[in-house]
């Protein structure tokens, strides 16, 4: 899988810069090296744009009064007021029921004018073989300044069809009073952790929230195990592109692995039924010690919908080592952008729009000034020394990876694929399957991708 060692030097960088109190003089993309408009020319951009439109935006952050939903939708409201002949009306689901309804619009061939993607086959592939999405000119986000590599998910035979929002990778937050309450240190090992879990039960505290029933954390959890047995992210591809097999016993290992932490209870009562919503509204009342999630949760620090004091004690540490595995060895890809339809009666309207969201002090500087996730766009000038404790744990997280995973596993192929693999390891863990059966599982999904 893909390293991200040219966004881990940007941010190294960046945290360097910020510490010097400069901004980078090499940054020649932005608007504020651009001539102000003047009133003639800005008179004129509006006689050009002044017939009504209505754009249809379709989101999967349905939260729109915190966090990234909140900076998207600041965004689009002041695209609006700066160009009043422009309506933006916005469907927001949270993600497995937007990935449902996505079908919907996609098998009337009717998407939305905007929606939102993710730069993964599972996602993509279907609605570029049924050519249901705008080429897009890349030299128009030329100045968006996207770190490099960040926009080949979004890309197919040389043709740009998306833009990322984000640059994701997984670690663990947790609640620090529960942890001192209960006497428990971070864990730095993968032993450490089974230890904490097992204290945290032995006092009636819920462990590790989990959005089981959606299942696209899991593959994302079990990429971390099998790493730290392998000691090697590519395994998990070798697999997939069938070099090897899903039984080789490194791998079965690691589901074992997975599976008896589930028999321990690691995961809080009622995992398995929890949508995204659930867990992390869990984690937030102080209902569980820790939260297994991307680092787009960074706003949890900032979410009025929880305490003052759980906003005050929420951390982050990243998944922990093994003998073979680093704590710096991290799961990490770009992850959800936003995409054009091709039959969009407005394609000129919404690639405007996508311009301006993507201005280097539209998305990058609001998303991360905010506290509510990383972008995938350098943003070392919009640093400003007044992060949040959370945002700065997250940073040297990223800063210290060694290694990457890349996409992870059940993204890398059709939707067929995914659903078999997350459906899987929800067997797996719900001991429904033996460590042996979900490899054999994985076997055969992987062997109808490449038909055999």
């Amino acid at each position: 899988m893909k390293s991200m060692k040219l966004l881990l030097l940007s941010l190294i960088l960046a945290i360097g810069l910020a510490g010097c109190g400069t901004k980078d003089a090499g940054n020649t993309g932005s608007n504020a090296d651009k001539p102000p408009e003047t009133g003639t020319e800005q008179e004129t951009k509006n006689e050009k744009t002044a017939d009504p439109v209505t754009l249809k935006f379709f989101t999967a952050l349905a939260d729109r009064t915190n966090g990234i939903g909140k900076v998207e939708q600041d965004i689009i409201d002041a695209y609006m007021n700066e160009n009043p002949n422009v309506k933006i009306e916005v469907e927001a689901l949270q993600d497995e029921p937007y990935k449902s309804k996505i079908k919907v619009y996609a098998s009337t061939n009717e998407l939305p004018d905007i929606i939102q993607a993710w730069g993964q086959p599972s996602f993509l592939s279907p609605l570029l073989d049924n050519d249901l999405l705008l080429e897009l000119n890349p030299s128009d986000f030329a100045s968006s300044n996207f770190v490099a590599g960040s926009l080949d998910g979004f890309s197919k035979d040389g043709k740009l069809f998306g833009l990322p929002r984000n640059t994701d990778y997984a670690i663990m937050y947790y609640n620090k009073q529960i942890f001192a309450d209960n006497g428990i240190e971070v864990p730095k090992t993968t032993d450490d952790l089974l230890a904490a879990v097992k204290k945290l039960r032995e006092n009636k505290v819920n462990p590790i929230a989990m959005n089981g029933m959606d299942g696209w954390t899991l593959p994302i959890w079990y990429d971390y195990v099998a790493q730290r047995v392998t000691g090697d992210f590519n395994v998990m591809d070798q697999a997939f592109e069938r070099q090897i097999s899903f039984t080789d016993e490194r791998l079965v290992q690691a589901a074992a692995n997975m599976q008896e932490f589930a028999k321990a209870k690691g995961f809080a009562d009622g995992w398995l039924t929890a949508d995204y919503g659930a867990a992390r509204n869990l984690f937030g009342q102080g209902q569980a010690a820790m939260f297994f999630m991307g680092n787009w949760e960074a706003g949890l620090a900032t979410d009025t919908n929880f305490s003052e004091e759980f906003r005050n004690n929420v951390g982050a540490f990243p998944f922990p080592a093994s003998d073979k595995g680093k704590e710096t060895d991290i799961t990490a890809w770009y992850g959800g952008g936003y995409a054009i339809s091709k039959n969009s009666k407005h394609q000129e309207a919404a690639v405007d729009f996508m311009k301006y969201f993507f201005q280097p002090d539209h998305w990058p500087k609001q998303v991360w000034q905010s506290g509510a996730g990383t972008p995938a766009q350098k943003f070392d000038e919009f640093l400003t020394g007044d992060e949040t404790e959370l945002q700065k744990q997250l940073i040297d997280i990223f800063n210290n990876m060694t290694s990457s995973s890349g996409t992870p596993l059940q993204d890398v192929a059709t939707d067929e694929f995914k659903q078999k693999v997350m459906e899987a390891h929800q067997s797996l863990l719900n001991e429904k399957m033996t460590p042996e059966e979900f490899a054999k599982a994985l076997d055969a999904a992987a062997d109808k991708v490449a038909g055999k």
